[in-house]
């Protein structure tokens, strides 16, 4: 689908200019990840959803409760596992996002899908979706099995290369270096800050298009 295509909400602003080129970067990646999930690595999709707060462009974290079976405490995109009624993962994608922070999938604008990620934990294979919320300043009811805390991160902070880091991730038992996004008190860490890292190249590929 051509980006200037994307679906419009009567009465609702579109998305701006750098997720209508994301949407551009996207679409040109599409097919180039062929991941798939094993016998062993179960299909998961995850939503990477943007949205105005108070004027600034925002993406929607959650963190995960300790009641959870994996991850637990960790920060996490609303998503999880595929279901038979499922037609795609970008269907789960939006179920889970649903399911677990309240998010109308009727008001999400797909904007198309990153590089999946493997989890060697929890034997997962995450394909991430792109998503616009058409609805500035949502209000996330948040599932409480499965979220302890509901986490809205300015887009500027996660592109601050100052909250970049590698080493030892910070209050994990995990004896490794590894790259990770410190925010104040939140720590954005394993398959989820790979996403992330994803995301701010197709970003930074989607803001050279509009700068060229």
């Amino acid at each position: 689908m051509d980006a200037a295509a994307l679906p419009m909400y009567p009465g609702e602003a579109p998305p701006p200019p750098l997720l209508r080129d994301l949407a551009k970067v996207l679409q040109g990646r599409a097919g180039k990840f062929q991941l798939q999930a094993s016998p062993n690595r179960r299909a998961a999709g995850v939503l990477v959803l943007f949205y105005m707060r108070e004027g600034r462009l925002h993406l929607v974290f959650f963190r995960r409760t300790e009641k959870v079976p994996t991850h637990k405490g960790q920060v996490a995109f609303p998503g999880g596992s595929g279901e038979a009624d499922d037609k795609d993962l970008g269907e789960t994608a939006l179920r889970e996002a649903w399911e677990e922070l309240g998010i109308d999938r009727t008001r999400v604008v797909m904007l198309g899908a990153l590089k999946p990620f493997e989890t060697f934990v929890s034997n997962f294979v995450v394909s991430p979706f792109c998503g616009w919320l058409v609805d500035a300043d949502p209000v996330f009811v948040a599932q409480p099995f499965e979220v302890a805390e509901v986490l809205e991160v300015p887009l500027e902070q996660l592109r601050n290369r100052g909250n970049r880091h590698r080493g030892k991730v910070p209050g994990f038992n995990v004896p490794i270096p590894l790259p990770y996004f410190r925010l104040a008190d939140t720590i954005i860490w394993g398959a989820t800050g790979g996403i992330v890292e994803e995301l701010l190249e197709a970003l930074d590929e989607a803001e050279a298009g509009v700068d060229g």
